[in-house]
This record gives C-alpha cells, structure tokens and sequence, in this order.
C-alpha cells in the first residue's frame, strides 16, 4: 500500500475583506467560462514553465477551485528559487505567494536549504529607500517599493512605518512619472500597500502617519482616475487589472460616480474574448479582479492542518489490458474528490492519470489510466464509496476520513 502525503497540508480559504463582486460589478454566470479560460491558462502555464512565477500562485490561490496539483507545483519550485539574489520586488512577491499557499515565507525549508525570506525582504527593502535618500530614486523602482510595502504590511513587519511613510511621500512628490506617462501599474500596487498600512496594520496613535497615507492614498485613486479611458479601461488593459484591485478597495477617497465599475469590467470581458491577456503576466494580474478579490485578500486566509486520509482504487475488468491500482492519499479536510484524483496522480501518473471534461453538473472524469469511456460501447468510469455508487460529481463529492474511494470502469 502506497502513502502519499500532499506536500500542501494547508486548507487555505479566502475571507473577501472588500470585493469587487458585491453590487453590480461581477463577471455574470453566462460569462463565468472566460473566467475560467483564464484560469486554465495560468494553471497550463504553471505546469509549464520552467521557472516559477510567483503572481501566477498569489491568483491561482485568490481564485476557487483551482488545480491542487498544479499549487503543490508552484509552492515546490518557489520553495527551491528562493534566495537572497533576487530583487525586492521579486522577494516580496514570493513572500506573498507563499502567503497565500498558507505557507511560512519566514521559514523556507528544503532538503538543500533555509532561507528567511522576510528577513530578506526587510533588508532589500532598506536598500531601497538608503538609495533614495541617497540619490532621489529606489534602487530598483517604485513599484517594486509598492511590492515591498504591501508584503511587509501583509507580515506586519516592524519595518512597515519607515517603509509605508517613503512609499506615501514618493505619491505625494508625483514620483510615478516615466517618459511622461503615468505609471497606473506602480500607484495601483502603491494604493494597495497604503490601504493595507491604513486600515489598521499600524497603531492609529501615529496621527501623522494616518494623515500622510490619506493623503497619499486619496492622490494615487485621482491619479488612476485621471487615466480612465473612454472605454473604461484604466491606463491600458494590462494595467486595469492592478486598477481595478485598488478602487475597488479605496472607494472612500473618490466620489460614487467617479469609476463605473461595470463598465470597465464589461470592457475587460470584450478583451478577453480578443485574447488580450495572452501572457502569464497580464492573466494574472487580472485574474483576482475577475473573481471578485485584491492582493489584500491574501491576509484574509484561513489555514488549517486537518486533513483526511482516503484509500483510492481504479479497476478494469471490463476491456483487456485488465488493471487494478490501489494508492491512500491525504488531502486537506473537506477536499472534493477531484483532489484526491490529482494527489493520486501527481503520486503515480502512470496508473493514476485521468482527463475530464466540463459539463453543465461540473467536471466529469472522462479516462482514467488511458481508457476513455465511450458512447459507442456504453462505458463510463463510476465512481463509489466503497460498494455505493456516488450521487455526486468529482467536483462536488467530499470525501471523509479512512474513505474507500473505487473507480470502477463499467457499462451502462
């Protein structure tokens, strides 16, 4: 009997603290497959890439019902990248990413190494504002100061008020100027770090702070503003996604009218369906707007070690080659069965690998091992507890602990 343990032993789950889905401004359900267009991309693009992108993590874990295996994948590779040569801007999306895994980003452990990556993020991110008071500009730019402050906020590090007050001066300067244009990507990122100082990640006793970060807060959502479009895109399309994330939480320093929020949103949509955010960039900064969520939702996770160990079995005694494979998986508690496919599969591709397909009752398992049931020949994989045949789909079904699961090939 095979043991796979999920490296993942987290159940991570999102507490919405400001959503761009309440009102009106939400993808409609006839919609909701370019959505998820948008997801499978970043998910085949993950599976993909040789080199881990963190922001593809941070929106795959924002979105629901996500590819655990591919997760497990992301967090394993940004686990084994993670060091100290990266710039602040690319640490503090790590930070962020492992955050949003459930994971400790101040205790990176492999085999091969330890790193503390907020240790680091403190000591970059001190580079960073030595070389503007030294010369005028970041060390790297601005909106990677932006990322440093809102992970530094996120980890509530005793570093965040010299951090946050540098960030809210360089708004109030007008520092987000490059060529001439507005950088709408460098004051979204910035009002979303701000925002996270403001709401209450540092003591309201520090009355100046607060009124600098208003300040600063209330310049950048006019600023973005300044940049709509007739179209409602804010700045170009690929950076509404970042604009969108952050009116959608700083709605109390612009007026009711001042963004429509459906608009832009109906205008992203269009985009879609033109292949507009045909890059992993550009579908990941729009993905968490879509589904209704900000950056600042990463705090918001709910992380639990329970798990529940299922036993999993897939048999063919239908059409020669006959087989029968056997492997218990963990999987976090309250998993639907899809999970425990993906863990088996990441466990053994080779007796486990299975394909679905959509359907109107969600995802249904359409092969499992390399045998497609057929219409033809009436057979279909079905699915039991034990010897019960399950009433639910894959994606509804939850297994409980020290549950047979069988995937019996059979006719109809």
């Amino acid at each position: 009997m095979f043991l796979f343990t999920i490296i993942l032993y987290v159940f991570c789950t999102v507490t919405n603290a400001a959503s761009l889905s309440s009102g009106t401004c939400s993808v409609p359900n006839d919609q909701q497959g370019l959505v998820r267009g948008i997801q499978n991309q970043l998910e085949n693009w993950a599976s993909l890439q040789g080199k881990p992108d963190p922001s593809i993590l941070i929106a795959l874990n924002l979105a629901k019902d996500h590819n655990l295996s591919v997760i497990m994948h992301l967090v394993q590779q940004i686990k084994e990248t993670a060091g100290t040569e990266m710039t602040s801007g690319k640490v503090a999306l790590y930070v962020l990413a492992l955050r949003s895994s459930c994971q400790n980003p101040a205790d990176v452990s492999t085999p091969e190494k330890h790193v503390n990556l907020v240790q680091v993020l403190e000591k970059k991110t001190k580079e960073e504002i030595k070389h503007i008071h030294t010369t005028g500009t970041p060390k790297t730019t601005y909106y990677q100061l932006a990322l440093d402050t809102l992970a530094l906020c996120v980890e509530k590090s005793p570093e965040l008020e010299i951090t946050a007050t540098t960030l809210a001066k360089a708004v109030l300067a007008n520092r987000f100027q490059f060529h001439g244009r507005y950088s709408v990507d460098t004051a979204a990122v910035a009002s979303l770090a701000l925002f996270c100082v403001y709401e209450g990640r540092i003591s309201f006793q520090q009355s100046k702070l607060v009124g600098t970060l208003q300040a600063a807060l209330a310049m950048a959502t006019k600023d973005i503003l300044n940049e709509q479009q007739t179209n409602g895109l804010l700045g170009n399309i690929y950076s509404t996604g970042l604009a969108m994330q952050a009116l959608s939480v700083t709605s109390e320093f612009y007026s009711a009218n001042a963004w429509n929020c459906p608009k832009t949103l109906n205008e992203v949509l269009s985009k879609i369906t033109k292949r507009a955010f045909s890059t992993p960039a550009a579908a990941s900064q729009i993905l968490p707007s879509l589904v209704g969520k900000t950056y600042l939702d990463v705090r918001g996770l709910t992380c639990s070690s329970e798990t529940v160990t299922v036993r999993y079995t897939v048999i063919n005694e239908l059409i020669g080659p006959h087989f029968k494979y056997s492997t218990t998986v963990k999987v976090p508690k309250g998993s639907v069965l899809l999970v425990v496919l993906e863990a088996a599969q990441q466990f053994n591709a080779n007796e486990f690998s299975f394909q679905t397909e959509e359907t109107s009752w969600g995802p249904m398992v359409t092969s499992i091992n390399g045998l497609q049931g057929s219409t033809n020949e009436k057979t279909y994989w079905q699915f039991l507890s034990g010897k019960t045949p399950l009433e639910q789909g894959v994606g509804s079904y939850k297994p409980k602990d020290n549950e047979e699961i069988v995937a019996m090939f059979s006719r109809y």
